[in-house]
């Protein structure tokens, strides 16, 4: 490969093309997009969530790079790639993360594209603040694409392999291709170069100026992004640009952060919009809650899931998210004063009599904070999202587009004991590495994994942990898939207690049936296309 733009060129053009992109974009809109909906702090606050979101890609998508440097085998240089079907599998588990990842970083900088109709003169920081989200996002993307494209090229037969469908790993056809084209090509050269002078010019002092520095998202943006340019521009540098041939138009054309992947445009501007068009909506009612609810017991376990939402990004499959099902206080008081209890969870527990004392004696705080919930929604799930293990109400929890509901097949003592175990990890941080290997920090599936894991005084569900990109985990995706697999046998471990189905095309969801749950884990990740 020959490399060598004129940089001097691209340099000199580069503030001139980014201005003409505001005047562009302006001229030519229609209806104002939802950026410019949001009043001047909630544009503020969005733009603090998405520098943290990048901020958390940036680190994953080098969790996953160095993953794959470290499995050299995986990306043979020329020649026919002689490859195991678990090495495959495994290549593609990477490529899909990889893949995923990168999904995410479109959704932001689609959101952000249109920060050219935020006037410069009248709104500075603000037109400032949006440029440098899309072009943090843009950044973070190229560098790792840069990375990933060292790692497979030159490798024709590794490269198809990459370019293939793969349903199973939501990964659509010709993606690797797409992406090489993105990193390789002149215009991306010059988007690089013609960005950076834009934050060295008009971006950056209006930021500096701003409140930027007093929030810490935005200070790692501002503080990372040009070193990231320079580490992108030595590497290019080290490789040569492929002379794909370059104009201006089409650096002015993707100087607004188009997406990488044409194929996945809908979700990206989905993904970059969530926020906006549905972090209230979802296709499931508080109704159809409410009855759901009369089915439910403690110890069940919750499988959900919103659509488009960048917090499904890393999880593999159709449902992202798992939680603990133990009802409002009153519920937990009724349901645990049984008869089987007297002489069942004593025996386990001889200093706390009775599943509330228990609680009451060993978990005060979290007593105290899961009796704190409001008469119209009280506290009825543990679960662990980005701030930890918390208590949730039904609404907040399985507010969402599809929630299907599981009984482990146990008696109530190893109930209580599941119970017990969620309000014990109560408060524990977030995983973003999602590895099981510790209690100090918990994923979704972990808090229900570990609840619910059998031991000598407690019978559960044995769920397969599973080996992902180096990671040893448990995805919700593979509950579900246990329930199917197993359902058939005497001796399963779970039962169907309901399934609420979201409808994309009626802008709702429907109560659905066992069949359909089953089937639901083998769903596309980013399910478009329901009726």
């Amino acid at each position: 490969m020959v490399y060598s733009p004129d940089m001097s060129v691209l340099r000199t053009i580069g503030v001139t093309l980014v201005t003409l992109v505001a005047l562009l974009v302006s001229a030519c809109s229609s209806a104002p997009p939802p950026m410019l909906q949001m009043s001047p702090d909630e544009l503020r606050q969005k733009a603090e969530d998405d520098f943290r979101q990048v901020e958390q890609y940036d680190r994953a998508l080098g969790r996953t790079l160095l993953y794959a440097s470290e499995h050299p085998g995986l990306f043979p240089k020329g020649g026919v790639v002689e490859m195991s079907p678990e090495e495959r599998n495994l290549l593609r588990d990477v490529w899909r993360e990889m893949l995923d990842y990168m999904r995410a970083l479109d959704g932001i900088k689609q959101f952000w594209r249109h920060f050219g109709r935020i006037n410069l003169l009248a709104r500075g920081e603000d037109h400032a603040l949006g440029f440098l989200v899309g072009y943090n996002a843009w950044v973070v993307q190229y560098r790792a694409g840069l990375v990933w494209v060292d790692l497979t090229v030159p490798s024709k037969p590794l490269e198809t392999l990459l370019d293939e469908a793969s349903p199973e790993f939501d990964i659509p056809e010709g993606a690797f291709g797409r992406l090489k084209w993105n990193v390789i090509n002149l215009k991306s050269v010059g988007q690089l170069i013609s960005g950076r002078e834009y934050l060295r010019t008009i971006a950056g002092p209006a930021l500096e100026r701003g409140s930027c520095r007093s929030r810490p998202h935005c200070t790692w943006a501002l503080d990372n992004t040009v070193p990231y340019v320079r580490n992108a521009r030595s590497h290019l540098k080290e490789r040569g640009v492929v002379d794909f041939g370059y104009n201006a138009y089409d650096i002015l054309r993707d100087a607004s952060f188009a997406a990488w992947f044409p194929v996945q445009k809908v979700v990206a501007e989905w993904m970059g919009d969530t926020k906006v068009k549905r972090f209230h909506a979802h296709l499931i009612n508080h109704e159809q809650l409410a009855t759901m609810r009369q089915r439910m017991q403690p110890g069940d376990i919750i499988v959900a899931r919103h659509n488009w939402y960048l917090s499904n990004v890393g999880l593999p499959g159709f449902w992202p998210h798992a939680e603990l099902y133990v009802g409002a206080p009153d519920e937990l008081w009724a349901y645990f004063d049984d008869p089987e209890l007297d002489e069942d969870f004593p025996r386990l527990d001889p200093h706390t009599p009775g599943v509330v004392t228990h609680l009451m004696t060993y978990y005060p705080e979290v007593w105290a904070r899961y009796t704190s919930g409001s008469e119209e929604e009280p506290f009825r799930v543990v679960e662990a999202i980005s701030e930890g293990v918390v208590l949730s109400s039904l609404e907040k929890a399985a507010g969402a587009d599809y929630v299907g509901v599981m009984r482990p097949r146990f008696r109530k003592a190893d109930k209580a004991r599941a119970v017990a175990k969620a309000f014990e990890l109560h408060g524990r941080p977030y995983d973003f590495n999602f590895d099981f290997l510790t209690d100090e920090k918990l994923v979704c599936t972990e808090l229900v994994y570990k609840a619910w894991q059998p031991d000598q005084d407690k019978n559960g569900p044995e769920f397969a942990l599973a080996k992902i990109v180096g990671r040893t985990t448990l995805p919700a995706n593979h509950i579900v898939r246990h329930f199917d697999e197993n359902h058939e046998r005497e001796d399963r471990a779970l039962d169907f207690v309901y399934f609420l189905d979201g409808l994309e095309g009626i802008d709702g969801a429907v109560v659905s049936d066992l069949a359909n749950f089953r089937k639901s884990w083998r769903r596309p990740k980013w399910d478009t296309v329901q009726p």
